[in-house]
């Protein structure tokens, strides 16, 4: 046995308040194994365990390193909190759209995290039709849904929503089968008398502006319009400064450069720089720190 292993070991174990059973399937042992070697008791390969052991170290300890991204109050978040709040108090419906990796996700459910009794956030599935849509709303609301008939599931859904003064936000609405995106505005808007938020990409405003579609009722309604451009470079240096308070400018635009408007990626370029940070023992990020990351990150519009 490596005592100065068995030492790191113990040490991470308590610094971090990992558990031992989270520590062995991490490692990729059972606890008894790892209580064994912690007592020294084991009688398997010692070697073979203090390696799994050392590599599990170096990733927690790389992990750790990593400052985690936290929401940050951007001028974009700001817009999407202001259009939500619009619809939920004025019982509108909103409609906000912009392209994959936007932040619109993370903006809904920050709302929904501050107005969790007053707010629905559902995450639509590519194909959810009008009764998969009835049964997430009914479900957050509390509501029975087994063996419920649905016109009676729709009747005690528009009480609710209209007894509690509620905004229901579909995110990735684009998603929506044409007759649930529909249904969505009667149940919600007209029925439930509460707010309507859509969330999706720009396809979905030539969706219901299709007259095709048939959606001219839905667009008669919409009152909050939000159409997004993507991350902005004052609100990427927000962003980045919340990890390094220091970080240079020249720094922030190569980062914002490579991401191209792209906040997920944006924020994927962080983390990325963080782990090559805590690799080569960095203590600042650099243009090189940035250029390493973005090798291990797909680029958007790759040209």
């Amino acid at each position: 046995m490596n005592l100065q292993i068995k030492e790191r070991l113990e040490e991470m174990l308590k610094k971090y308040g990992i558990s031992q059973n989270r520590a062995a399937k991490d490692i990729g042992y059972s606890s008894p194994v790892l209580s064994d070697y912690r007592n020294g008791k084991y009688e398997g390969n010692t070697n073979t365990l203090e390696e799994a052991i050392v590599k599990w170290i170096a990733r927690t300890e790389q992990a750790h390193a990593r400052k985690r991204v936290e929401i940050v109050e951007t001028g974009q978040l700001k817009k999407i909190i202001n259009a939500i709040a619009m619809a939920h108090t004025e019982g509108d419906i909103a409609l906000i759209v912009d392209d994959a990796g936007s932040g619109k996700t993370t903006a809904a459910r920050y709302y929904a995290n501050q107005n969790p009794r007053t707010t629905i956030l559902v995450d639509v599935v590519k194909g959810m039709n009008s009764r998969t849509l009835t049964v997430k709303i009914a479900e957050q609301l509390g509501l029975d849904t087994i063996r419920v008939n649905q016109q009676v599931l729709i009747q005690n859904i528009s009480a609710a929503l209209a007894d509690r003064n509620m905004v229901v936000i579909l995110d990735e609405a684009d998603y929506l089968k044409a007759d649930a995106l529909e249904f969505s505005r009667r149940l919600v808007n007209d029925l439930g008398q509460s707010g309507l938020v859509l969330v999706g990409l720009p396809r979905l405003t030539g969706t219901i502006q299709n007259l095709k579609n048939d959606h001219r009722q839905l667009e008669s309604r919409i009152g909050v319009y939000l159409p997004l451009t993507g991350l902005t470079k004052p609100d990427a240096k927000k962003i980045a400064q919340s990890v390094w308070s220091d970080i240079e400018d020249e720094v922030v635009d190569a980062m914002y450069r490579i991401s191209k408007t792209d906040v997920r990626q944006f924020v994927k370029i962080i983390e990325r720089a963080q782990n090559t940070m805590a690799v080569n023992k960095l203590n600042s990020i650099d243009l090189d720190v940035v250029e390493t990351a973005a090798m291990l990150v797909i680029r958007r519009n790759w040209r």
